[in-house]
């Protein structure tokens, strides 16, 4: 019974000790992330793009290549997570997926280091820089590519991107509101299909190599 009045005696001693120094402790207004100092240095984001796709193609027709120059705006949705090493480091994955349009989309998957100090005299705002590489795959509907009224077949792209952001990031009660500007080079490969020309049928290949993309992105993220 002694033991357990101790120990009971002990436990509230303790637990009022520490909410007295909780009560006195001022908060440090440094470079330290409120969050990350809570030990919340996991994440979970979302973000939104809107993206504009460029992509010098070479079409090639029974061996003969031909130079087209595609554009296209597309809209996709990001998904990320990752660690924070300390308030100015963390390392990411990012998974994006773009929305289909006139029978095109890709999506890429990324391993991305950020760098993300304080701006000077804010307490909430942060600078955001980083840098990605990862694999990225794309996709073109069946009929997309039309020659002398012959459709070409559905294109599969798997090939590898790098690419960069920076814009800034403002801290929240939980999380971060994310917004900026991101580019990324694209190379898809090239990938082969036929059509009908004169009734034989001829062998076609487009390569989108030479792919890029520039845009804005928003997003959230969820530290836990």
């Amino acid at each position: 019974m002694r033991l357990l009045l101790l120990f009971v005696f002990l436990s509230g001693f303790t637990l009022s000790y520490q909410s007295y120094q909780s009560s006195n402790t001022i908060s440090p207004q440094a470079s330290y992330h409120p969050l990350y100092e809570q030990r919340r240095n996991r994440l979970l984001g979302i973000y939104g793009m809107n993206n504009r796709v460029n992509s010098d193609a070479t079409l090639s027709i029974a061996g003969n290549p031909q130079d087209h120059s595609l554009s296209e705006k597309l809209s996709g949705i990001g998904l990320t997570t990752g660690y924070l090493l300390n308030p100015n480091h963390r390392i990411l994955l990012n998974f994006e997926s773009f929305f289909k349009k006139n029978g095109f989309s890709y999506q890429t998957f990324a391993l991305n280091y950020a760098f993300t100090p304080q701006i000077p005299n804010t307490i909430n705002w942060r600078l955001l820089l980083s840098a990605n590489a990862g694999i990225a795959f794309a996709q073109f509907n069946e009929g997309s590519f039309v020659i002398n009224d012959s459709a070409m077949g559905k294109l599969k792209y798997t090939g590898f991107t790098y690419g960069a952001k920076t814009g800034v990031i403002y801290q929240i009660p939980y999380g971060e509101l994310e917004l900026g500007i991101q580019t990324r080079r694209l190379n898809f490969g090239s990938e082969s299909s036929s059509v009908f020309i004169n009734n034989a049928p001829a062998a076609t290949a487009l390569d989108l190599s030479q792919t890029s993309s520039t845009g804005l992105f928003l997003g959230y993220n969820f530290l836990f």
